[in-house]
């Protein structure tokens, strides 16, 4: 196996995955687990990766919304409140109900 330096460290939505895994096939064959994610991200990546990108760019500007979460929701596109507190059920802190309301306002203008 060829190891690789790690040049920086972030969070990527299925739509950057599915970018990044078919420009690599491109420049040859990819392995299995690759192919895997390729599959997994070309069948439930649900925004191209502008919209994602600006969706989780909008929604880190709510002060409790991690650029890991926002990429999650991102992928997930939350309809309701339920599926929102879901989401943060593993972090450490939780959002009012006023906040998920703008969360869910936001998730519902880019996926229209």
């Amino acid at each position: 196996m060829i190891e690789k330096e790690s040049v920086s460290n972030r969070p990527a939505t299925l739509a950057e995955v599915k970018e990044v895994l078919e420009e690599r096939k491109k420049e040859g064959e990819l392995g299995f687990e690759q192919q895997t994610a390729l599959a997994y991200a070309t069948k439930y990546a649900k925004l191209s990766k502008k919209k994602a990108a600006e969706l989780m760019e909008e929604l880190q500007k709510i002060n409790k919304v991690k650029p890991t979460v926002a990429a999650k929701i991102a992928d997930i596109l939350p309809k309701n409140s339920d599926q929102i507190r879901l989401i943060f059920a593993n972090e450490r802190y939780s959002l009012s109900a006023e906040e998920i309301k703008e969360v869910l306002k936001i998730v519902e203008k880019y996926s229209k």
